[in-house]
This record gives structure tokens, C-alpha cells and sequence, in this order.
């Protein structure tokens, strides 16, 4: 599948079975696949590969000291996102 015919969403457009990389990391998961569309910020102009969380195997537990959260659940992550977007709207609309 190429970039171009893969889905686009705006981050208040996202549905909920879909995740960064880096947000499938925080809940100890790792995509088994191909991103499946990409999330835009018009205003940054940066767009981020999102994945399916159904697409997806839990990482291996590796030793040592990490600083980044491992076990957050999927309830937490669209909590910080629903809370993402009411702070991005807030900030575009004073713009």
C-alpha cells in the first residue's frame, strides 16, 4: 500500500483502535504490521504513522531501568488523547 492511499485523520478524526507507535509502546504492545493511516497536524505540518491495535503482540520485559510508562491501558491513552485535543482546540482557536 502506498502513502497516498492510505487514510489521513486530523487528531480529533482518529478512531479509537488506532495509535502511534509511540503511544502502542507506552501500553507495552509492538505493531506486527504496516501502518495503516496516518494521523495529520496541518499546523505543525507532520503527520505520524498509526497502527491497529489488533495488528499488535506484546513486547518482551527487558531488564534494566526504563523511564517510559510500559503499562498504560488503552482506557488512559484516549483519555490523554480526548484530553489532547480539547487543549489543541483551545490553542487554535485563540490563533
Amino acid at each position: 500500500m502506498t502513502d497516498e492511499s492510505i487514510k489521513r485523520y486530523l487528531p480529533e478524526e482518529v478512531p479509537d483502535h488506532l495509535f502511534t507507535q509511540s503511544r502502542l509502546s507506552r501500553m507495552g504492545l509492538a505493531s506486527t504490521g504496516e501502518h495503516v493511516a496516518f494521523v495529520l497536524y496541518p499546523e505543525q505540518r507532520q503527520q505520524y504513522k498509526l497502527f491497529d491495535i489488533d495488528g499488535t503482540k506484546k513486547r518482551k520485559q527487558q531488564k534494566g531501568l526504563s523511564l517510559v510508562q510500559k503499562d498504560a491501558t488503552v482506557e488512559q491513552i484516549l483519555a490523554e488523547r480526548k484530553h489532547e485535543i480539547e487543549v489543541r482546540k483551545s490553542q487554535l482557536g485563540s490563533m
